[in-house]
């Protein structure tokens, strides 16, 4: 029933908000190759699924480790192939606003891997302590955003993991990557770190095992990369190559992506003019 009203609130959202629907049609169309009709769709789809992430958001902070056992299906063997990866510096996990993210790191955590997130500062305390305490709750360590790049550092020295969430928008000084046959521009912090660290990277995405469902299936591409010592082309290519495998795991359930500004340089630019 909770899953019913957020979806309709979801609905709503997409009619009211007339920026928010028009650039998730925008980013929704590179998906779908220009089928507006369907990039509509998959973006009303993804108001109304992001509303659902809200539900089980508030929730988190009543949820136990029975509870995300349940929700979690993991594959046989994932947990012993990300062991295999970690090599003493720690795997960085790069993310999507998409599905439920936190339950990811949830899982992560209840089967023996360290992991620490960042956490932006919220101007209300109140909600502030309620993001913060709920993903403590799931067993994350949380970096304060403002000491991101020291926290991150220290955390994939010790061999955590740190997850980090890449689909933010940074137009006019992100690196910039093809994604869906376009250029986006996104911030080149995550694979520096990653590259400074000389940590593993992977790739992830936490879509619902079904549209009804409170269950997560991860999708987890590990992405491997030769350094060739040129910090700033190892940095646009490492990003590439993650982006390349987020493609895939985007082009499987676009409508569980919670986009709703523009990513793409082409479609930024009207926008600000």
């Amino acid at each position: 029933m909770s899953y019913a009203v957020a979806r309709g609130a979801g609905n709503l959202t997409f009619y009211a908000w007339s920026g928010g629907r028009r650039r998730c049609v925008q980013n929704m169309l590179h998906i779908m190759e220009g089928d507006r009709a369907q990039a509509t769709r998959r973006a009303r789809q993804s108001f109304g699924n992001y509303f659902v992430y809200l539900v089980d958001f508030f929730r988190f902070v009543h949820t136990d480790r029975a509870e995300v056992d349940r929700r979690v299906v993991v594959d046989d063997g994932l947990w012993d192939r990300l062991r295999e990866e970690r090599r003493g510096n720690g795997i960085v996990f790069m993310t999507m606003h998409f599905g439920n993210w936190d339950l990811g790191a949830a899982i992560l955590a209840q089967s023996g891997f360290a992991i620490s997130a960042i956490a932006d500062a919220f101007a209300n305390e109140r909600v502030n302590r309620l993001v913060i305490g709920s993903r403590e709750h799931l067993g994350m360590k949380i970096i304060p955003a403002n000491r991101m790049g020291p926290g991150i550092l220290r955390a994939l020295k010790a061999d955590d993991v740190v997850a980090l969430l890449v689909d933010v928008p940074e137009i006019e000084t992100g690196v910039r990557v093809s994604f869906f046959g376009d250029t986006i521009a996104v911030p080149d912090g995550p694979a520096r770190i990653a590259l400074r660290a000389g940590s593993t990277v992977v790739a992830a995405t936490l879509p619902r095992q079904s549209p009804w469902s409170d269950a997560v299936v991860p999708r987890v591409a590990p992405v491997p990369f030769t350094p060739t010592g040129e910090l700033d082309a190892d940095v646009q290519a490492l990003t590439q190559a993650v982006f390349s495998h987020l493609e895939d795991l985007v082009r499987e359930h676009p409508e569980q992506w919670y986009i709703f500004r523009n990513l793409w340089v082409a479609d930024a630019v009207p926008a600000a003019t």
